[in-house]
């Protein structure tokens, strides 16, 4: 799903990007990954390893990772993806025509009852739905800049 709006007020102009998906599961394999206790014997843990599972705690450090639908989650999420506010300037002048300034941001806030990093993995390939614990977030970018046209 997706949601694109425009609004102006004079000479300002404010867009809104929001996108989301909804009505999918995730594996999170960080949480299963780290939160598995025979990481102890690698040097990392988390701090619910311990926890219990399904009721049950782990009975041993060298307990084997286990793919089990604890380790699903609901995959929906909405993200406000790309806000912009831009000034378009009056300008009285025989070599600029126009003028314009702006601020944007991409990426500024994901709703999501996800635990993972980011809930926007693939849903194709060979390994649709996972959350590789391998990958880098996806990052937060502020952009200012100006617009001149001669």
């Amino acid at each position: 799903m997706n949601w694109n709006n425009t609004v102006t007020y004079k000479n300002f102009d404010l867009n809104v990007t929001m996108r989301g998906a909804f009505g999918f599961q995730i594996l999170n394999m960080t949480e299963m990954f780290w939160s598995a206790p025979v990481m102890l014997t690698r040097g990392n843990l988390r701090t619910n390893a311990y926890d219990p599972i399904y009721g049950k705690r782990p009975l041993a450090d060298d307990q084997s990772l286990n793919y089990v639908s604890y380790y699903l989650e609901n995959g929906n999420y909405w993200k406000i993806d790309n806000v912009t506010l831009g000034y378009n300037l009056s300008l009285k002048n025989k070599y600029i025509k126009r003028g314009r300034v702006y601020l944007s941001t991409a990426n500024l806030y994901t709703i999501t009852g996800y635990k993972g990093i980011d809930p926007e993995v693939s849903i194709g390939g060979l390994a649709p739905g996972v959350d590789d614990k391998n990958r880098y977030p996806a990052t937060t970018s502020y952009t200012a800049g100006a617009m001149l046209t001669f």
